[in-house]
C-alpha cells in the first residue's frame, strides 16, 4: 500500500512539473515573440537638441523656431520625438551610429550627406554687413568692401569675400571682440548673423549705435540631418513636402512672432560681384 502510494504521489508530481513547464514554455515563448515587437512599435525617434536660440529645451518643452518646427512636422508624419540635449558635432556622430535618430541646426556638408539623409532647409540664416551708423553707406556690389576693414568670425566661412583681391578680413575669436572693435573703429564693418546676432545686439541694447547695410553677403542654410537606419529616403521626402506646406500655413507665422523674430526671418537680397 504505501509502495502504491508513493508511485502514486511520483506519478501525480512528475505530471505537474511536466504541466508547469509546458506552461513557462508557452508563455516564454509569448514573451520572446512579443517583445521585439513591442520594443519596434515603441522606439523612440530622439532628436539631438544642441541648446541655442535655434534649438533648446524649456520647462514646458521645446522651444526655439527649429526645434519647435522640427517637432510639428514630425508629429504632422506620425513620430513622437524624444529630445537629448547634445552638441551638433557630438550628435551627428551618433546619427551616423544609428544611436540617434536626428541631428538639429545642422549646416550642411558633402561629408554629412554621404552618411545621413539632410532635409531642405527648415531656415535660412543671412550673413548681414553692419556698421556703425554714423558711418553706414550704401552697399551694391563687392567693389563697395575693398576699401573697408571687414570684421569676421574665426573659423567661419565667407566664399563670396574670401581670397578677393583688395577684400581685407580681420578674424576675430568671438562676437564679442568683433563688436568692440567695431565699436572702437579698429574696422569699418562686421559681418553678422541676421537672425541669432541681430537678436542677441537688440537684446544687448546696442543695436541703437549701429545699422544693417542694405544686402548680405551669404547664407547659411540650417537642415536636419537623419539617420540612415531610422528614416528612409519616402520618409525624407515625406519630411520635405510636409515642411513646405507648413511654410504656408499659419502655425509657421506664429512660431516666428513666439520667439520674437518674425521681422528678422526673411530672405536677403545678396551682394553682387
Amino acid at each position: 500500500m504505501r509502495c502504491f502510494l508513493r508511485s502514486n504521489f511520483y506519478r501525480q508530481g512528475r505530471r505537474i512539473f511536466l504541466l508547469s513547464l509546458l506552461t513557462l514554455m508557452l508563455v516564454d515563448g509569448g514573451m520572446a515573440q512579443s517583445i521585439p515587437l513591442l520594443s519596434q512599435e515603441q522606439a523612440a525617434f530622439r532628436v539631438a537638441v544642441p541648446g541655442n536660440i535655434f534649438a533648446r529645451l524649456g520647462r514646458d518643452g521645446p522651444e526655439g523656431i527649429f526645434l519647435e518646427t522640427m517637432g510639428a512636422l514630425l508629429k504632422r508624419m506620425g513620430k513622437t520625438p524624444q529630445y537629448v540635449i547634445m552638441p551638433t558635432g557630438d550628435a551627428l556622430v551618433e546619427v551616423a551610429k544609428g544611436n540617434i535618430s536626428a541631428a538639429t541646426v545642422v549646416v550642411p556638408s558633402g561629408r554629412i550627406s554621404e552618411t545621413m539623409w539632410l532635409s531642405n532647409p527648415l531656415l535660412t540664416e543671412s550673413n548681414i554687413v553692419i556698421a556703425l551708423k554714423e558711418k553706414g553707406f550704401t552697399l551694391q556690389h563687392l567693389g563697395d568692401l575693398k576699401t573697408k576693414r571687414i570684421g569676421a568670425r574665426q573659423g567661419y566661412r565667407y566664399p563670396l569675400l574670401e581670397k578677393k583681391s583688395g577684400v581685407n578680413l580681420m578674424r576675430y575669436s568671438t562676437d564679442g571682440e568683433m563688436l568692440r572693435a567695431l565699436l572702437f573703429g579698429e574696422v569699418d564693418v562686421i559681418i553678422c548673423s541676421a537672425i541669432s546676432d541681430i537678436f542677441a545686439l537688440r537684446s544687448e541694447g546696442v543695436m541703437k549705435r549701429l545699422i544693417v547695410l542694405d544686402k548680405a553677403v551669404g547664407e547659411v542654410p540650417m537642415v536636419a540631418a537623419f539617420g540612415k537606419g531610422s528614416f528612409s529616403k519616402s520618409d525624407l521626402d515625406a519630411f520635405n513636402s510636409v515642411l513646405a506646406e507648413f511654410n504656408q500655413g499659419s502655425e509657421w507665422p506664429e512660431i516666428l512672432e513666439r520667439n520674437g523674430l518674425a521681422d528678422l526671418v526673411r530672405p536677403w537680397p545678396m551682394i553682387t560681384e
